[in-house]
């Protein structure tokens, strides 16, 4: 018997693109859930993006076998099974879901959508379909019972909720933010005084009363430049700075500075901000399905490609990427602007969430790599699957095809 590991590795070789022409060009959506399994083994789901079909294969000890293959709608890009023979695709550019019957092999109800709908779950008593809608900004919710019935709508503060989890007793709901943000924020500096006076963002960077005395652009290590200047080039043009928010509280640009006082403190005004001026980083999603009461867990990482739950911990593992966005000059940047994470999050504590580097063997001192360190990295994760026991776990990195 193959797992859905096995069956993704090999599933290149038996699906062939829509059109053979090497002058084509896809632009189709990415997958979010586009494999599933039936409980019993012996069939595999695919939702074939460019072809705007499900495919249905066969797995069996020989391998697998294409069996039949269902038009649904456009771009999907997941496919969730409610009971061993009704499966729901989510189509991403239709804004719909094809329900399709396993047994009949064709598309029994389509149900219409917010924006972009991603990823659908099962959960709740009784149970309910909760689907992300990335591009509206929250999760709907229905009933599989009564389609016909308006759906609930859940907002989200958030850009892109995407990739969705249940908890191992379906109470939870799990939804990881695509465009979370990661607590950054521009300090005006460079834009020159309008001839009617006006401009925004002020020129904080140029304000005496800031930390480098209106220095512009102030130094990034110590009070020097890293690199350094050359002594020939002229006075380099007035920017503007980002600064980041860390967990206690405090905004510090690159060179450790603290802003705090100018961005939220009793001087925000001279930002062009209110005191006590926030920025929302919501990261991951929590939906009770109780109440449907929505929370959030925040400071994980800047882009949250996928979600899932450890079967044994019930720990929720988001992998994704964090964007260094406040680091400046390009040698610095240079095969370094971001790190490559999963966040193990304890729904019973969420906010002491433990971050994890995925790429623990790089030092990122050096730009470049070896070969066989590039060999062991991962990029651009786009899912996360636990083995049943929960003490192992595959993660996708389409970015290093690894």
């Amino acid at each position: 018997m193959y797992s859905k590991l096995h069956c993704l590795i090999i599933l290149s070789i038996l699906i062939p693109p829509a059109y053979s022409d090497s002058t084509f060009v896809n632009w189709e959506n990415l997958g979010v859930s586009p494999l599933q399994l039936t409980p019993d083994g012996n069939t595999l789901l695919l939702a074939h993006t460019a072809d705007n079909r499900l495919e249905i294969i066969k797995v069996d000890s020989q391998g697998l076998t294409p069996a039949q293959s269902v038009p649904v709608g456009l771009d999907p890009v997941t496919v969730r099974l409610r009971t061993s023979t009704e499966a729901w695709v989510v189509n991403q550019i239709s804004d719909t879901i094809s329900i399709v019957d396993l047994a009949a092999l064709n598309v029994v109800a389509t149900l219409h959508t917010a924006d972009e709908p991603t990823d659908v779950v099962f959960a709740g008593i009784p149970q309910r379909a909760f689907v992300a809608c990335s591009q509206a900004n929250k999760v709907q919710v229905f009933d599989p019972e009564n389609l016909t019935q308006e759906p609930l709508s859940l907002p989200v503060k958030g850009e892109r909720p995407r990739s969705l989890a249940v908890s191992s007793d379906a109470r939870y709901v799990y939804a990881a933010i695509f465009e979370s943000g990661n607590a950054t924020t521009l300090l005006g500096g460079g834009l020159k005084i309008k001839a009617n006076g006006l401009s925004f963002p002020p020129n904080m960077i140029d304000d005496p009363t800031g930390p480098y005395g209106g220095i512009n652009p102030p130094p990034n290590q110590g009070d020097a430049f890293a690199p350094p200047q050359r002594p020939d080039n002229p006075p380099p043009p007035a920017t503007g700075l980002i600064v980041r928010k860390n967990r206690q509280g405090q905004w510090l640009d690159d060179n450790h500075q603290d802003w705090t006082l100018w961005v939220s403190g009793q001087q925000a005004a001279r930002s062009g901000r209110s005191v006590g001026w926030d920025m929302a980083d919501h990261d991951l999603v929590i939906i009770d399905t109780r109440d449907d009461a929505v929370s959030y867990v925040n400071n994980l990482m800047n882009i949250g490609m996928a979600v899932g739950v450890n079967p044994a911990s019930g720990k929720i593992t988001v992998v994704g990427t964090d964007a260094r966005n406040e680091v400046r000059f390009e040698p610095n940047l240079n095969g370094r602007f971001l790190r490559v994470l999963m966040a193990n999050v304890d729904p019973a504590e969420p906010e002491d969430s433990r971050i994890i580097d995925l790429n623990p063997h790089l030092n990122y001192l050096s730009s470049i790599a070896p070969p066989d360190q590039r060999l062991l990295s991962i990029g651009d994760p786009r899912a996360i699957v636990w083995s049943r026991a929960g003490d192992q776990g595959y993660i996708a990195g389409m970015g290093s095809s690894n």
